[in-house]
């Protein structure tokens, strides 16, 4: 088997917003992280609005806690607290600046949220830069709100119709492919951030990798192309952290040999504004779990904020992994009534003591790998000799 089968991206696209070397920006931030000082605030949260979907795919790495605390969520009140703590958070003199950017995403379809609008208008007030994961069938209710953001993520995983309601439990394709043609239209006309110039900003048309989707990368990227979306982003499933070691995710040699042609013919289609991203250096070669590194520094660089556990609107939980919602180990904070609370619990012994006892063994694919590498052989080891430019 080749050492990599394909390249995740073309040497004109390299400065993309999926390579992870953009890490290496924070080293200064993340230089700071020690036990038993002040840690500085995440430059990036997550924010969960909701725990319901109304799809119901079949790799969903959510179903853990969308089924044990369905219908959960954030109230918007609530969320506007947050969004104005977070732009005051700061943990130390030096960091004059509160947290920068928010991703709005679930154990859920956050566009269900009746006050996700409101949040993302209060996250602009305050000049916090928001990016929205969704799986599309609700955009039309928050476009204008949408054309205010970075970038909006939506989760097709398809290129035809068919497959789209086979793998995600309904017939909505057509609906969310007329949600992205109206909300990119509006943001060009309209002259918005979210149609800025740049690789990084607009509706990406995201597509995870399954054995039954693996033969529509092409159909579907030249359809991302043809509605006006800024990226193709594709990336492998994953096993779910609460299935590791009970479920496999397993690609034949077939699925890589047509997973590798489709992404070749896919790559044509590129030009200066359109490019295709196949996110695949947090798996090995055979697109499987491949966690290179030896403990989580990541729990202090971003968290969660979600619904919280005893389904009071007004409260939320501070989880610390997004591949691992509704893991007790990883959760900081339950049932918070202020968000200022967050300061306490941030940088903590219990904060360091959740650090202590996990197992990065039996982690799921890890989102945050590059971050914990980083860490790891740049900033605790300094394999790079980073100060030699």
């Amino acid at each position: 088997m080749k050492e990599n089968r394909i390249d995740e991206w073309s040497i004109r696209k390299r400065w993309n917003p999926f390579n992870s070397y953009k890490l290496l920006a924070q080293v200064y931030r993340w230089r700071k992280i020690e036990r038993g000082k002040a840690l500085p605030q995440p430059v990036l949260v997550t924010v969960d609005p909701i725990n319901l979907c109304d799809l119901r795919c079949v790799w969903c790495n959510s179903e853990f806690v969308i089924d044990r605390r369905k219908g959960k969520r954030i109230s918007t009140s609530t969320l506007i607290k947050i969004a104005d703590f977070l732009a005051e958070w700061q943990t130390s003199p030096e960091w004059e600046k509160g947290v920068e950017a928010v991703c709005i995403a679930g154990g859920g379809e956050p566009l269900l949220h009746e006050g996700v609008g409101e949040f993302i208008e209060e996250l602009r007030k305050h000049d916090i830069e928001a990016g929205v994961v969704t799986n599309g069938t609700q955009i039309h209710r928050f476009i204008p709100q949408l054309s205010t953001c970075t970038w909006v993520g939506v989760s097709v995983d398809a290129g035809t119709a068919s497959t789209f309601s086979q793998l995600k439990g309904k017939d909505l394709f057509p609906r969310v492919i007329k949600n992205m043609e109206e909300l990119i239209s509006y943001a060009e006309k309209k002259k918005a951030y979210l149609g800025r110039e740049g690789q990084g900003y607009g509706v990406s048309y995201k597509y995870l990798l399954h054995p039954g989707n693996v033969g529509e990368v092409f159909r579907a990227a030249k359809l991302a192309k043809d509605i006006g979306c800024r990226n193709f982003h594709l990336r492998p499933m994953g096993i779910p952290w609460n299935l590791v070691g009970k479920r496999e995710s397993i690609f034949s040699e077939k699925d890589l040999r047509v997973f590798e042609e489709e992404v070749h013919r896919a790559r044509e289609l590129e030009d200066e504004r359109f490019g295709v991203f196949t996110i695949t250096h947090k798996f090995n070669q055979r697109l499987t779990v491949s966690n290179a590194f030896s403990q989580c520094y990541a729990i202090f660089m971003t968290c969660v904020f979600e619904p919280a556990t005893d389904g009071n609107a007004s409260h939320f939980n501070l989880g610390l992994c997004c591949d691992r919602r509704g893991d007790k180990l990883l959760e900081l904070g339950e049932n918070l009534d202020v968000p200022e609370k967050v300061e306490k619990l941030w940088g903590s012994e219990k904060h360091w003591n959740i650090f202590d006892r996990i197992d990065v063994s039996v982690c799921p694919r890890c989102t945050y790998q590059p971050h914990n590498q980083i860490y790891e052989y740049v900033i605790k080891r300094d394999f790079m000799t980073y100060k030699f430019i």
